[in-house]
């Protein structure tokens, strides 16, 4: 059983390895490319909402009336003013109800945010173990060279490179992992920093709403 799995690890090698993980690698950078444009989106047009509207609320303590509250959305398409239309239609007038319907449009929009981000945090985690598994398949390709060469210095020179060659597995394995694991976390922050500034909003919709 074991000389039969040598011989086909032996057989297969670690090349396709190396393509998997280039594969990989390619659907981590449009991941990250597509959640860091969406997310920042979210964020710059949120931070405009925030300064040429909210911060006025804010300093008055009145919101504006519910048609142009809802009519918000049109110019600031964001998680805030998403969540400013809701509450402004919404036809709960009770406090815990008005609660309830915001954590159930964040909670629906945080599913969104997070799109794709699981395949960031997975291949973060395991990328090293498939690179580390294909320095393994060049390791044992590396000894079977040494088991077949006719001299010392030929098998000496075939294990050598057969290492060398093993090695680069899991550095390209590393190098997929990295990045991923990088931007996982830092989509994670933006995240809860947006939802976050998102519910001290509505905490605020909904207070003032409750002293009309």
């Amino acid at each position: 059983m074991v000389t039969l799995l040598f011989n086909v690890f032996n057989l297969i090698g670690s090349e396709w390895v190396m393509w998997i993980l280039m594969g990989l690698s390619v659907i981590s950078l449009a991941v990250i490319f597509e959640r860091y444009r969406n997310l920042r989106n979210q964020e710059r047009v949120g931070a405009y909402l925030w300064k040429e509207q909210i911060d006025i609320w804010m300093k008055s303590g009145k919101l504006s009336s519910d048609s142009q509250m809802s009519d918000l959305s049109k110019k600031y398409p964001c998680l805030e003013s998403g969540l400013i239309e809701v509450l402004s239609v919404a036809k709960q007038k009770d406090k815990s109800d008005l609660e309830l319907l915001m954590s159930s449009y964040l909670g629906r929009k945080k599913i969104e945010l997070d799109k794709h981000l699981s395949f960031l945090g997975t291949l973060g985690s395991n990328a090293p173990f498939i690179g580390l598994f294909g320095t393994v398949l060049g390791i044992i390709k590396a000894f079977h060279s040494i088991g077949t060469s006719a001299g010392e210095s030929a098998g000496a020179q075939s294990v050598t490179l057969g290492l060398s060659e093993a090695l680069v597995a899991t550095a390209v394995g590393l190098l997929v992992a990295i990045p991923a694991v990088v931007f996982f976390n830092y989509f994670q922050k933006k995240i809860k920093v947006i939802l976050g500034r998102a519910e001290s909003l509505g905490n605020f919709v909904i207070s003032s709403k409750g002293r009309e």
